[in-house]
């Protein structure tokens, strides 16, 4: 699993960074793609819950890169993972593990999956709004990258590869992972409050009566 970049869009007056949840299964080489509007720790663990349920089970062993989302410290082969992380990966009840350092052949396969969505789905692609992007990926997915030889076996597609390992992937708990940060904010002297790059009109408290 990792974060790819896909340049800006502008929402609004905003001018947002665009990114993609990219997920791809070792064994079937089936995707997940999600796209995000921030590099967030929240949106990164909201992907992991999305890819799961788009997949309808979840993964024993999680493979990350030394993202920040993922690691928080690493000492030589000692790796402390974000706490939020953990705390997904207990209510899924998997484990993620972290790529050694340099060591380019154990993030290839979703490096190769980046490259592939950049050149066969993102290219020259037009889109009205980021979950218009969204529909559009996963249509992709199905159509286009799931119709691809696997290369286990070249007589199968990837999509049939995967239904063969989504057999052994874990059940979903009851409930997914809660994601939500509740924040508090308060407003000033206006009845405005900043709210991810944009105002937003607080509601008035009411007055006293006498």
């Amino acid at each position: 699993m990792d974060w790819a970049s896909f340049g800006h869009v502008t929402i609004g007056a905003a001018r947002r960074a665009l990114s993609a949840f990219v997920l791809t299964l070792t064994y079937s080489r089936w995707i997940f793609l999600r796209f995000f509007l921030d590099q967030s720790l929240e949106n990164f663990l909201r992907g992991h819950v999305y890819a799961f349920a788009d997949l309808r089970g979840c993964l024993r062993h999680l493979l990350y890169d030394n993202l920040r989302s993922a690691v928080a410290q690493r000492h030589g082969v000692a790796v402390r993972f974000n706490t939020r992380l953990l705390e997904l990966a207990s209510h899924y009840h998997c484990a993620p593990r972290a790529c050694a350092p340099a060591r380019g052949s154990e993030k290839g396969a979703v490096e190769r999956t980046v490259r592939y969505i950049r050149d066969s789905f993102f290219a020259a692609r037009s889109f009205t709004t980021i979950d218009d992007l969204n529909r559009q990926a996963l249509v992709w997915r199905d159509e286009i990258a799931g119709a691809r030889r696997w290369v286990g076996d070249d007589r199968k597609t990837v999509a049939e590869a995967f239904r063969e390992e989504a057999a052994h992937l874990l059940p979903l708990p009851e409930h997914p992972f809660e994601t939500d940060l509740v924040v508090p904010v308060r407003s000033e002297k206006t009845i405005y409050v900043r709210f991810d790059l944009t105002t937003t009109q607080s509601r008035p408290k009411p007055s006293a009566g006498r």
